[in-house]
């Protein structure tokens, strides 16, 4: 699975937990103390969370079973590994690598 499909499934299983609640993204972000925008984003799949934390907030306050909150979990795992690196730790890597491939 690539790194926008892994995105999309997770952005996807956001989206209809979120619809299924019947709450707006207004009234949902309220209720877990985060911005609407942020939430969208994640619904939208622009966005993943760098951690599972909010994940379970948003599922659990839209009535997520525990099965759904396995499915989203390992939607999230997938989203999150798929994710290109970033920062210093990018930088490192990189050069690791180039220098491990250098003759």
């Amino acid at each position: 699975m690539g790194q926008q499909d892994a995105a999309a499934e997770f952005a996807r299983r956001v989206r209809e937990l979120k619809e299924r609640s019947g709450l707006s993204y207004g009234t949902l972000a309220r209720r877990l103390h985060m911005s609407a925008s942020t939430l969208h984003r994640y619904g939208s799949g622009a966005a993943v969370p760098l951690d599972y934390a909010p994940v379970e907030r948003i599922a659990r306050a839209c009535g997520a079973d525990r099965a759904e909150l396995v499915a989203l979990h390992r939607a999230w795992v997938l989203a999150d590994a798929a994710r290109p690196p970033r920062g210093r730790d990018a930088a490192t890597r990189g050069a690791t690598t180039g220098a491990a491939a250098a003759p």
